[in-house]
């Protein structure tokens, strides 16, 4: 009887040791770099905007500074029945002033990407899981077919910087990752005025737990058979506050 006891005593413990195992295996096999963009009802994050507007028929450079804040506020299932997130984009013209809801943003995790919809556009903003000099066509989703859009066309985007910390002009981040969507120059009306000219630039850089955390986005055009001057933007946005 006694041995009977033993037996089933050892069962139990080898069983229940297993079954902590496999439960520490499967923990270990979870993508803990999703955490560069988290996602959870009521995270936010605030941004300091530095803007700069080209006016080519009047020749004029307008640059504006403001306030934006996303925050995740709702969820919902897509028409795929995949789990999506509502972050709502609100803007303040200065610290202390009145938020206003401005756009809103789909966002969409799948098995290997983050789906991020805005004005009409979808975009894959990251892959997972994260991994230095990685590449992707993060705008194939979009309808570049659109001449809206047709500046989109064959991004590449790349993973730098991984793991490094980031200074973004306000707030060190310690663990941080590196975007670059797009880097893209042709000629300079500065040097010569006679010819066509094109500046694109796209960079995201995401922190640990936090989401985005600073974003530059530039694309001006220039034509020597119009008013001669640039026309387009400049963006950049740096994380002030976050929760």
């Amino acid at each position: 009887m006694t041995k009977k006891i033993f037996t089933f005593s050892l069962l139990v413990t080898i069983c229940a040791a297993s079954f902590f195992a496999c439960k520490k295996v499967n923990k270990s096999t979870e993508d803990a770099t999703r955490n560069y963009f988290p996602l959870k009802f009521g995270k936010y994050v605030t941004y300091a905007v530095d803007s700069i507007y080209y006016i080519d028929t009047s020749c004029e450079r307008i640059e504006v500074k403001s306030q934006m804040k996303y925050a995740i506020t709702d969820t919902f299932t897509d028409k795929k029945k995949r789990l999506s997130y509502i972050m709502d984009v609100y803007s303040r013209p200065y610290e202390g002033g009145l938020w206003k809801q401005t756009n809103v943003i789909l966002i969409t995790p799948t098995a290997t990407e983050l789906l991020y919809s805005q004005d009409n556009a979808q975009y894959v903003k990251l892959m997972f899981p994260i991994s230095e000099g990685f590449t992707w066509s993060g705008n194939k989703y979009v309808p570049t077919q659109n001449p809206a859009f047709s500046y989109l066309s064959n991004w590449n985007y790349n993973y730098l910087d991984y793991h490094l910390s980031y200074n973004n002009g306000y707030i060190n981040f310690d663990n941080t990752v590196t975007v670059l969507e797009h880097a893209q120059n042709i000629n300079n009306p500065n040097i010569d005025s006679a010819v066509k000219a094109s500046t694109i630039y796209a960079k995201e850089v995401y922190a640990y737990n936090v989401g985005m955390i600073y974003k530059e986005w530039t694309y001006t055009t220039y034509r020597p058979d119009t008013v001669k001057c640039l026309k387009g933007y400049s963006v950049v946005m740096r994380a002030i506050d976050y929760n």
